[in-house]
């Protein structure tokens, strides 16, 4: 038994060792076209729409007398790191040297 378990095992193994190739062959230009229209998406104008819904929410909490700084930041910090993702990426790659 422990012999049979052995030379599955090795089979397996040369069998993945044989395959390997075409599977790194492979490019991942279709799982980046995915996440790029992702980030178009997110990005684009639904997000402004979302940045622009925010900012009237921020309103009529000012016009009802509930509207605080930390809902303030809150809401300005958001938009910022929504369309500024790129930037901020692009500035620590750039700053690691990548």
């Amino acid at each position: 038994m422990f012999l049979r378990s052995k030379i599955f095992k090795a089979f397996v193994l040369l069998s993945f060792t044989i395959f390997a190739g075409d599977a790194f062959a492979q490019s991942l230009q279709p799982v980046t076209g995915v996440l790029q229209t992702l980030i178009s998406i997110l990005t684009g104008p639904i997000a402004s729409m979302l940045a622009i819904l925010a900012v009237i929410s921020c309103g009529f909490l000012a016009w009802s007398g509930r509207f605080t700084w930390s809902i303030a930041g809150s809401v300005i910090m958001g938009i910022v790191l929504v369309f500024g993702s790129t930037q901020i990426v692009a500035f620590f790659q750039n700053a690691l040297g990548h």
